[in-house]
């Protein structure tokens, strides 16, 4: 089958995988997992994608009376009744959803609910403890991609928050250098996987020989994903390689920016990025979403972040906007906002006289 990238830094790519692989990534999702019989499985992604396939229908299908719930779109008010009166036993979940969930109103039922756990990635480390009190589930991380399924896990009972997990039994993975040298534990690269068994990942790209050979130069399949590991081989994923923001010489993940930004309680979510700075670089620019019938001033956000982030990662410039621009996965198209830019209704910190203590 052919699967499509959901090409957030440029166009997608068609992954062609083989019948092997969808198998063994559904039912690597079943052993990690720990589903037995009766599982009532919730997807509210679309069909052609990863996440629903290999996380709710084709595990559905393997299991003993498995059972999948489909809704074509996701709503984080209704979430937990769909969830009480479907009986679902376990969802996936990706970008910001666990965070829309946790910013809803709480109710005293909040955690009278028949899921036991969820599987996904990110999960926010700002909340993610308070997340499973409060819902009564666990909530299990993972890092993976369209190409591979999942190659990195955190398994029940056995993980470390923070980190998107260790090795999956199908796979090697490395952090490397941009000459494709494996750097030491603590030393930041490009995460590149390459399988232990045949026909578990990506075949090739469809019709795109030259982006099949970039992909899996030097025998490893290049994520385009920077991160790291520790001593004890747990990794941890920093951001995607074409996203990360250079500011007067130090290298800012906007994916951690995001995280902090988004755990403000009037914040619905955030895109980090970077826009070309007179002093050469880059600078920050964070867009936001507020949270319905919120109001929050630029400084007051400021404010939060010198607070949480290192001085050279606070923002320089916010926009407000209703919504982020998404794809089809409900990822967000960072292209389109850079191609934006400082907007007429940005601010700019400087413009208010806003300093950044350091």
């Amino acid at each position: 089958m052919i699967l499509f990238t959901s090409g957030t830094t440029g166009p997608s790519k068609g992954a062609v995988l083989a019948h092997n692989a969808n198998l063994r990534v559904a039912r690597a999702t079943c052993d990690l997992m720990l589903y037995g019989e009766d599982e009532v499985l919730f997807n509210m992604f679309p069909l052609f994608h990863v996440n629903a396939r290999y996380t709710s229908v084709l595990p559905a299908m393997l299991m003993d009376r498995g059972t999948c719930v489909l809704h074509d779109r996701f709503s984080a008010s209704r979430f937990w009744d769909i969830c009480r009166v479907e009986g679902v036993t376990a969802f996936n979940f990706m970008g910001a959803l666990v965070m829309m969930l946790f910013k809803q109103p709480e109710r005293a039922d909040d955690a009278d609910n028949p899921v036991r756990c969820a599987y996904g990635a990110p999960a926010p480390v700002a909340v993610l403890e308070r997340f499973e009190r409060r819902f009564g589930l666990e909530l299990i991380e993972v890092y993976g991609s369209t190409e591979l399924g999942a190659c990195l896990e955190n398994r029940p009972g056995d993980r470390r928050i923070g980190s998107c997990g260790r090795p999956s039994p199908h796979y090697e993975v490395e952090i490397h250098d941009e000459d494709d040298n494996p750097v030491p534990p603590g030393v930041e690269g490009e995460i590149v996987v390459r399988p232990r068994e045949p026909h578990v990942m990506v075949e090739e790209y469809f019709g795109a020989p030259e982006a099949t050979l970039a992909a899996f130069r030097n025998l490893w399949f290049h994520t385009g994903d920077r991160g790291r590991t520790d001593e004890d081989g747990w990794f941890t994923y920093v951001d995607r390689l074409k996203d990360a923001i250079r500011r007067r010489g130090e290298n800012i993940s906007s994916w951690e920016v995001e995280q902090v930004i988004n755990d403000h309680d009037a914040v619905a979510e955030s895109a980090a990025i970077g826009v070309p700075s007179e002093l050469s670089e880059e600078e920050v620019l964070i867009v936001v979403v507020l949270q319905e019938e919120t109001t929050l001033a630029p400084e007051e956000l400021l404010d939060f972040c010198q607070a949480r982030l290192p001085h050279f990662a606070v923002p320089r410039y916010v926009r407000f906007v209703p919504e982020l621009p998404k794809n089809h996965a409900q990822r967000t198209q960072k292209p389109e906002l850079r191609a934006e830019g400082v907007t007429p209704d940005t601010w700019d910190r400087e413009d208010h006289g806003y300093v950044v203590t350091r």
